[in-house]
């Protein structure tokens, strides 16, 4: 039975738009942890969006984001916006600045206690994460993580927004 589930699981670990289809990213408005309003079309003026969903509980969450964080001042030079999407409970929200904190995330952190984002990307495995081009279109997904996947997320972003590549739809 591990094996066929592993078998079944092999399209959700990476999962990429198809050639030629055009996913749109839905909107979306939520708070952050400081109390901030953040939109999709607000990070889009300034470049492309890199977003993770993941939650306290979720140790490879975590290590993604931890691994991803060497990345963040060259990511963020080239404009794009990383944006770690909390799908933590009501209950544990107030923990979710200090962590992020304690871990020196630069990332904007925002709050989705009720799934309602969670939902409208249908997340299905935790992390979950989805870059976003300035045409508002979900031009990468990628489901799951373990060690390594970092530099996959890394090399896709750079292949995609690197000044004079037209991959991005543009």
């Amino acid at each position: 039975m591990n094996k066929l589930a592993f078998v079944l699981l092999i399209p959700l670990i990476f999962a990429f738009t198809d050639e030629g289809e055009i996913i749109d990213a839905p909107d979306f408005t939520l708070e952050d942890v400081d109390g901030n309003t953040v939109c999709l079309d607000s990070l889009l003026v300034d470049g492309p969006v890199f977003m993770s969903f993941w939650a306290l509980w979720c140790k490879m969450c975590i290590k993604e984001l931890d691994a991803l964080k060497p990345y963040y001042d060259e990511f963020d030079s080239m404009g794009i916006n990383l944006l770690a999407i909390s799908v933590d409970k009501a209950r544990s929200v107030p923990n979710v600045k200090p962590f992020a904190k304690s871990h020196k995330w630069k990332y904007v952190i925002v709050m989705d206690p009720d799934d309602i984002l969670r939902d409208l990307y249908n997340v299905q495995a935790m992390p979950s994460s989805f870059i976003i081009n300035q045409d508002k279109q979900i031009v990468f997904t990628h489901m799951g993580y373990k060690p390594g996947d970092e530099e996959i997320l890394i090399e896709t972003m750079r292949e995609l927004f690197v000044e004079g590549n037209d991959e991005t739809g543009e």
